[in-house]
């Protein structure tokens, strides 16, 4: 997978927000489509934004710093043990006053948000985005899983006709196995959420050329729409 070198723009965080690096098209349109990129455990606002030259012109391309942790450890959505359904919530929480921010902030069609997100951050856009129906337009797991959701929780009589997954995984993930991606594309359909699984050979805990190229015309399809 190649990074591309950032260009982008830096938002310290206020109370209760996120710091984040930002990418504008180069070509700006009255209300463009807004992707927001949730990093891994581990990494940080840098690590997700390099993918915008892969991503569809036109996006305005959002790359958020994960809430919990520091420099030296990296940060996380979530810890794991006793705090992790608490960090859950809080993350959920502020991942959609990102959004919201950045909506009013690059003046995007609300109708057009994507959430994406790689391992970790792939877990949370499974926890953003089947708790808010109707908030996003699309939604990207990459070798991520349900870990710590309960899809009982859920409402049954909830609306998904607006959003569709991507989800991708390699199947030599060593890291979050290909079963629990497998598993949470089962989960989805039985919910009756719209999902498109994408299961790459040999490919291991990264995110993939090939992958990419999927996803890019996935968003394209979706965010031209």
């Amino acid at each position: 997978m190649t990074f591309w070198p950032v260009a982008a723009t830096y938002v310290r965080a206020a109370d209760n927000e996120l710091t984040y690096l930002f990418h504008e098209p180069a070509k700006p349109s009255a209300h463009p489509p807004l992707i927001v990129l949730l990093h891994g455990s581990g990494a940080d606002e840098t690590d997700m934004i390099g993918l915008w030259p892969q991503l569809p012109e036109g996006f305005v391309v959002v790359s958020p710093r994960a809430p919990f942790g520091d420099r030296a450890s990296g940060y996380r959505w979530y810890r794991k043990g006793a705090s992790t359904e608490a960090d859950i919530r809080l993350s959920r929480d502020v991942i959609a006053k990102l959004v919201e921010t950045a909506v009013n902030r690059f003046h995007a069609d609300p109708q057009r948000v994507f959430l994406a997100g790689f391992s970790q951050g792939a877990v949370m856009v499974y926890h953003a985005v089947l708790r808010a129906p109707g908030r996003f337009r699309g939604a990207a797991v990459l070798s991520g899983s349900l870990y710590a959701f309960d899809e009982r929780k859920l409402s049954p009589k909830a609306d998904w006709t607006h959003e569709s997954f991507f989800i991708g995984h390699g199947t030599a993930d060593e890291r979050v196995p290909f079963a629990s991606a497998r598993r949470a594309h089962e989960a989805l359909g039985r919910l009756g959420v719209p999902n498109a699984f994408h299961s790459y050979e040999r490919m291991h805990h990264e995110i993939g050329d090939r992958e990419m190229q999927d996803l890019n015309a996935w968003l394209t399809e979706r965010g031209s729409s």
